[in-house]
């Protein structure tokens, strides 16, 4: 009798734990379909080696959610999303582009105009590809890093195009200021290249970082479960204005 109360339980567990994971799917799945209608909006496009986009719908979004900042669209679609600009509250972790409780929250940056932008997004482990930031882990694969190294971050008037030369995971032994927004001299701007050099897993050295360049660092999870943080630095090669309707 007692055997077959512990196996109804455990019975029990295994289905309510199935439940749980199926809602998180599906609310994962739902969340990813209002980003992937967002992207159909802003219609971008590579066009003669340049980024193209629907700027009215970009307005759109700005009225739709003022906090709107830009839209990180990544070679090969393994991203695409809205940035928004958080005001320290870290609202964003867990609130979706409407201001809705959400689960993938939104890509966030906390300062614009620092030498080197950070920006923040989930892994989250289950559900579409395109969720947040969840296949950047992938790119500590050397093959894919030199695959996918280039992004762009399209705003009002203007695109910025990045190239990621730097890839490491952070754990508590890294010993690399990632964070670090902005540089008193020259000197402080090279010795932070070369800590970042020092700890990378993967390091383009076709790239020559230089004091007046610009640059964005992206953080997300190692994976959904891990205390470990992918970093990505990038440096900015090119920005280009578009007109209203680049199209």
């Amino acid at each position: 009798m007692l055997v077959k109360i512990k196996l109804s339980l455990c019975l029990l567990l295994v289905v309510f734990g199935a439940c749980i994971y199926a809602r998180k799917w599906k609310l994962l799945e739902d969340e990813q379909e209002k980003i992937l209608n967002l992207t159909e909006k802003l219609q971008i496009q590579n066009k003669k080696d340049e980024i193209r986009f629907n700027t009215h719908a970009w307005d759109n979004l700005k009225k739709q959610n003022p906090d709107f900042w830009a839209w990180i669209y990544w070679q090969g679609e393994i991203v695409s999303q809205p940035i928004v600009i958080d005001t320290g509250g870290k609202e964003y972790l867990y609130q979706n582009f409407d201001g809705k409780p959400s689960i993938c929250g939104t890509p966030m940056i906390f300062e614009t105009t620092s030498k080197n932008k950070i920006i923040y997004g989930h892994h989250v482990g289950y559900g579409a590809e395109n969720a947040v930031f969840t296949r950047l882990s992938e790119l500590t694969d050397k093959k894919l890093f030199y695959e996918y190294q280039t992004f762009f971050l399209c705003m009002q008037d203007k695109v910025e195009e990045y190239r990621v030369f730097l890839i490491t995971v952070k754990n508590k032994e890294l010993d690399w200021n990632y964070q670090q927004k902005d540089f008193t001299s020259a000197d402080k701007f090279y010795e932070w290249i070369a800590d970042a050099k020092r700890v990378a897993l993967i390091y383009d050295t076709d790239f020559k970082p230089k004091y007046n360049d610009d640059f964005v660092t992206i953080q997300t999870c190692l994976d959904a479960y891990s205390s470990k943080r992918v970093i990505l630095l990038a440096l900015k090669t090119r920005e280009y204005t578009i007109g209203n309707d680049s199209f």
